[in-house]
């Protein structure tokens, strides 16, 4: 891959921030974890005048043929059947987006079936991946093909006036994938990152764990080669979501991940492009029991816990009310200056 060229973090955007929340008619850090949300945006847009009125939401879908180990107590049509009824919007994110202000775009990267509707943006590498237990995911051409995906899909749609990109999946049998992913780049035991997932019996995530173990001990993915991991053990969809962060983090727009999947694909991205984690923002803490040590190494602080496991780039969309609050605060309250308080800390 070509090298990555990541827009600067503004140091004096983010001081310039803090200085306008101080001196708003309200307790110093009295918004508090909202106050680090608008101080990280203005970082990543280098202005204080936040830009967050068009946004919108990637949903990147595609299967894994690491399902036929019964990993999933959710059959692979799934992953079809949802990416309509999304677009239709009778899903969570589907039903979400419309009541956030937030357009949806479900891309096909690897739906194992051949949808024909219009409204999906058809990008499909594959009909899912390999199953990774047998041989190798996927081939590292199709890995930078993925990732290219990812790439100018997020292109077209910051060419196309957004200010915010989210990024959601749809995949089933993708948090398997995704805790293989992230056990060999964080260099943890698979089962500190193997979770319930589609609310599997204990029986069945026992299996879960032994599937991640036995796929990375027979093709041992370097830990710092994110195309190796993505080659051996990954998903076109996460692959996809590699790329959209490292647009968004080229172009200097703000991008909001969803939870595990999505932190797979921020511990690839920044493999790829070191310190790319400081363009992105954590939208919550997943279920998932993986995510909090990948939160961890990345450095990442969720705005919400709502103990959300749905996937689709619901908890990104769940932030955006919020986003929209602090826009409204940044804009429309008093300064200490207007009001004459005579604070003195």
């Amino acid at each position: 891959m070509k090298a990555i060229t990541l827009a600067p973090i503004s140091v004096d955007a983010r001081q310039a921030m803090q200085a306008k929340l101080d001196g708003l008619g309200k307790p110093i850090h009295g918004l508090g974890k909202l106050e680090t949300l608008a101080v990280d945006l203005a970082g990543i847009e280098g202005t204080t005048d936040l830009q967050v009125a068009k946004r919108c939401c990637l949903i990147f879908a595609a299967d894994h043929g690491v399902v036929r180990e019964g990993v999933s107590a959710t059959p692979a049509k799934v992953t079809a059947i949802q990416a309509i009824n999304l677009l239709n919007g009778h899903t969570a994110a589907g039903a979400m987006g419309s009541a956030v202000g937030c357009e949806l775009q479900v891309v096909d990267v690897g739906i194992a079936a051949d949808l024909t509707d219009p409204r999906l943006i058809h990008r499909k590498i594959r009909h899912g991946t390999r199953n990774m237990v047998e041989e190798p995911a996927m081939t590292l051409a199709e890995a930078q093909a993925a990732i290219e995906v990812g790439m100018t899909t997020t292109q077209d749609a910051i060419a196309a006036g957004n200010q915010l990109i989210l990024i959601g999946e749809l995949g089933i049998g993708n948090t398997t994938t995704a805790a293989a992913i992230l056990a060999c780049a964080l260099r943890v035991a698979p089962k500190q990152m193997v979770g319930r997932g589609s609310n599997i019996s204990d029986q069945r995530w026992a299996h879960k764990v032994d599937v991640v173990t036995t796929a990375l001990d027979r093709w041992q993915p370097e830990a710092t080669d994110a195309l190796d991991i993505l080659h051996k053990v990954g998903g076109y969809e996460i692959a996809a979501k590699v790329g959209a962060i490292l647009a968004a983090a080229q172009a200097g727009v703000p991008l909001i991940i969803d939870g595990f999947i999505s932190l797979a694909a921020v511990v690839l991205a920044e493999l790829l492009a070191p310190g790319v984690r400081h363009h992105v923002l954590a939208s919550h803490q997943s279920r998932e029991p993986g995510s909090q040590i990948a939160m961890q190494r990345l450095g990442l602080t969720p705005l919400l816990d709502l103990n959300l496991a749905t996937g689709e780039g619901t908890g990104a969309l769940l932030m955006l009310p919020l986003i929209d609050v602090l826009q409204a605060v940044l804009t429309g309250m008093n300064t200490q200056a207007d009001l004459d308080f005579g604070y003195q800390p």
